[in-house]
């Protein structure tokens, strides 16, 4: 069996999908949605159908499934149209911009008996599952910190900065990696959150905040903590866990990669380009995109069982609101927690 896909969105994502595909097996993509971008997307990768629309797409193609690599705000209205086409659905983090839609997504999903991946790439990138394997098997006891850190100097995509598009700043887009990677090593979800959130470099461009740090209270006094940031140029991605009997890292900014050194005393140097450097080879693999797509085809063909479900989307996206409300306040906030705003940022704007 050939799973046949429709890909919505052509931009970073996309292309890290297209890219991935020869360590994918059982997977085409049959057609491709864009408003402005299909054709050249279509061309350059060889699909056979391009669109400017994706209902187009699901009207006017044979197709198995959908994966939506579009814009936070679009994330709802395509999973309602590839549900009701009985397509199986892989989706992008967030999972949506509210928790209204959300629970809209989850009942249209379980109406339609279809598949839906609720794609976090960092369940499947092997640094971090072999972390997560190691801590399970009590190499350094019961974990009672995990940190786990993704920051850069920006997004790649203008419409990240604009929050009615978005739904929030870093907390919303890288903050989803660090929280869900965080409660898979935990093995449960938090209890309660507290959270501390900042404008700093790019206050001309957002309402968004463009660093935040969220602490995630477990059981047993247990702690995570989540870094997130689009003001730190240079950047970082590792996991940490910390146990009565050790401490195991993961650090996926820095390998597994190639080092050199650059004297920064040359012409031309730059405090980014010079100094110790780290080029990752593992490509999208390490950060788990063909493992990702590969383990959706599995679970279509009921080979496996989904490991990251829409209601692990929906358990973050709650987690999230609870830390813009920790963030208004100034203190702990507990879960669950309810909101009827329309995006997870209104709670912080109130203040």
């Amino acid at each position: 069996m050939t799973v046949r896909l429709g890909l919505v969105g052509t931009q970073y994502i996309g292309n890290l999908y297209m890219r991935s595909l020869e360590q994918v097996r059982g997977l085409e993509v049959a057609a491709v949605a864009a408003p402005n971008t299909a054709a050249g997307f279509a061309e350059r990768w060889q699909i056979p159908a391009h669109y400017k629309d994706y209902r187009s797409m699901i009207e006017a193609t044979e197709l198995d499934a959908v994966a939506i690599a579009t814009p936070n705000d679009l994330h709802y209205d395509i999973t309602l149209a590839a549900a009701d086409a009985g397509l199986h659905i892989l989706c992008e983090k967030p999972l949506a911009l509210s928790l209204d839609e959300a629970d809209t997504m989850i009942a249209a999903c379980v109406r339609a008996n279809v598949t839906f991946l609720y794609a976090e790439n960092l369940v499947f990138a092997p640094m971090y599952e072999g972390v997560r394997q190691a801590a399970r098997r009590g190499s350094i006891g019961t974990p009672f910190l995990v940190k786990q850190a993704q920051c850069h100097g920006g997004p790649y995509s203008p419409w990240f900065w604009d929050v009615e598009r978005a739904g929030g700043g870093v907390l919303l887009d890288l903050g989803c990696h660090s929280i869900h990677a965080i409660c898979r090593v935990m093995g449960e979800w938090p209890e309660a959150v507290t959270a501390h959130l900042g404008r700093y470099s790019h206050t001309g461009k957002t309402l968004g905040e463009d660093h935040s740090t969220v602490l995630l209270h477990f059981s047993g006094n247990r702690l995570g903590i989540a870094e997130n940031s689009w003001a730190m140029p240079g950047g970082n991605d590792y996991l940490e866990v910390y146990g009565p009997e050790g401490r195991l890292t993961a650090n996926l900014g820095q390998g597994p990669a190639i080092a050199a050194y650059r004297d920064p005393a040359r012409d031309g140097a730059t405090p980014e380009k010079s100094g110790w450097l780290h080029y990752p080879y593992g490509g999208a693999w390490e950060f788990g995109f063909p493992q990702e797509l590969q383990h959706f085809v599995d679970v279509i063909e009921g080979q496996v069982e989904l490991q990251s479900s829409l209601a692990d989307g929906r358990r973050v996206l709650e987690i999230i609101y609870a830390a813009y409300e920790s963030a208004r306040r100034g203190e702990r906030v507990a879960l669950p927690f309810t909101s009827d705003r329309e995006k997870p940022i209104d709670h912080w704007l109130e203040s």
